[in-house]
């Protein structure tokens, strides 16, 4: 049996997420303070494993610990070849203000294929 090392890449491929909380600079964690953070963002990196440029519909939701939604965005992007590309993705204060303290997890999508997700905690200080 013939078993290949480097088994195929994706031609799009989610590397990593990062939450971040907003202010003078960013500062990465999982865990927003109401009394302390007004709004977050979310960075995403994704490589493109080809060699040409390659355009994407890149959307993401996030979902509280009762499965409701309280974000979702969509968005066309390109990417050159063989590269990786960083995207921010901002939830507004307005929004912010009405999530309330718990889990919420982020689900994220390219071209409509559900490719990752994180998780994150909101609380009271």
């Amino acid at each position: 049996m013939n078993i290949p090392t480097n088994p195929k890449k994706a031609p799009l491929e989610m590397k990593s997420i990062k939450l971040y909380s907003t202010g003078l600079k960013k500062v990465f964690t999982n865990h927003f303070y109401k009394s302390m953070n007004h709004n977050f963002g979310i960075e995403i990196t994704i490589r493109n494993n080809t060699n040409r440029m390659q355009e994407m519909k890149i959307g993401g939701c996030v979902y509280d610990s009762n499965k409701n939604r309280a974000v979702k965005w969509i968005s066309n992007k390109k990417i050159n070849p063989n590269s990786n590309a960083c995207y921010d993705y901002y939830v507004k204060e307005q929004t912010f203000n009405t999530m309330k303290p718990g889990k919420y997890t982020v689900i994220f999508w390219i071209n409509d294929k559900k490719v990752k997700e994180a998780s994150f905690t909101i609380t009271y200080k």
